[in-house]
């Protein structure tokens, strides 16, 4: 029961410590007097002492007075100038000690003026002429100032993008010898790195820009090398029409097969159902009607079509071997005519003709 009381009052002392710190520190950033009352914080401490001069001397503690000047405060600001800023009159006349302790300003002999060489002008600012032999002299100005503007704009403007040419003759003339020997040098080195082989070849034979022939021989050689060669190769062109056509047959194939792997079941339904089931159209060719294309599949045949795939259609060529009418009467077999078998006609036609004399 008596642990509660003790850390209560363990508490209050942390508190108490607390707000004494706060109050320390308080009192070092700020103001050491109460800005309202104007009563001293540090009045438990030095009592009677003036807070503002609290600090002490070098080995007097913490609390002692600092001992005032005969100026005032101690940290009396220092002016940097020798007169009253306000007054510009000097410290020796206007100054706050008597006239006996004012400060003695220093005398600064004034320096020799100099004046800048490009304020001394030798024509007139009003009439904007010059003081002697104006003529001349403006003529002489704008001469340089030409000059100087020449140089200017060859300095910045050599070459003209426009027209591809140097603005100065003589340097459009020495930039041309200099390309066209250029070019002359990269021809000479470039014929003098080609191989003997290489030397032989087409345009070597005539100008290709005006087609005109030098060597007639060569080019007439030439043109029966050229022709040897498309009859060697035209054999490439037939193969690959071969191998298109084979694609192509190919395709076919794939295509039927592909159809032939749909059954025909699939679109008889609908046919068969007569109209559309989503927007309940008939199916025909006028206005209000849906047409119904026809599919591409394989129509499955009948019993009697697959007994009959496969076999040649009887023709007047074709052999053919029939029981003759009477031949049952006459208690035997009778061959009827027969275009590949002429003895077994003749047999036939004499055996009936001695059925008939019996009768």
């Amino acid at each position: 029961g008596g642990g509660e009381p003790q850390r209560g009052q363990g508490g209050g002392g942390e508190r108490v410590a607390h707000l004494n710190r706060a109050q320390d520190i308080d009192i070092i950033r700020s103001q050491p007097f109460n800005i309202i009352n104007q009563t001293s914080k540090l009045e438990a401490l030095a009592p009677g002492q003036d807070p503002m001069r609290l600090g002490g001397q070098p080995g007097h503690g913490a609390t002692g007075e600092t001992r005032r000047m005969r100026y005032g405060k101690t940290d009396h600001p220092a002016s940097y100038t020798d007169y009253n800023i306000v007054s510009n009159l000097p410290h020796d006349i206007h100054h706050w000690q008597k006239p006996g302790e004012r400060p003695v300003p220093y005398e600064r002999e004034p320096q020799v003026r100099k004046v800048p060489h490009f304020s001394v002008k030798d024509f007139d600012i009003v009439t904007n002429r010059y003081l002697s032999d104006h003529e001349s002299k403006i003529s002489t100005e704008k001469h340089l100032k030409l000059l100087e503007a020449t140089h200017k704009y060859n300095k910045h403007n050599k070459f003209d993008p426009v027209i591809q040419q140097f603005n100065d003759p003589r340097q459009e003339e020495r930039a041309r010898a200099a390309l066209d020997a250029r070019e002359v040098e990269m021809n000479a080195r470039l014929e003098a790195q080609l191989p003997p082989s290489f030397k032989g070849r087409l345009s070597e034979h005539y100008n290709v820009v005006s087609h005109e022939s030098r060597n007639p021989e060569m080019l007439e050689l030439w043109d029966t090398l050229e022709d040897e060669r498309k009859d060697r190769h035209k054999n490439r062109y037939i193969v690959e029409h071969n191998l298109h056509v084979q694609d192509v047959k190919n395709d076919h194939i794939t295509g039927s097969r592909k159809m032939n792997r749909i059954a025909p079941e699939r679109f008889e339904e609908e046919r068969r159902r007569g109209f559309n089931i989503i927007d309940n159209k008939t199916h025909g060719r006028l206005a209000k009607e849906r047409q119904l294309h026809e599919d591409f599949t394989t129509k499955r045949l009948s019993p009697w079509e697959r007994t009959q795939q496969g076999r040649l259609e009887a023709s007047p060529e074709m052999v053919q071997t029939i029981r003759m009418p009477g031949a049952d009467s006459v208690g035997g077999r009778g061959l009827a005519s027969s275009s590949s078998a002429p003895h077994l006609r003749s047999s036939a036609s004499s055996s009936g003709s001695s059925a008939k004399r019996s009768a």
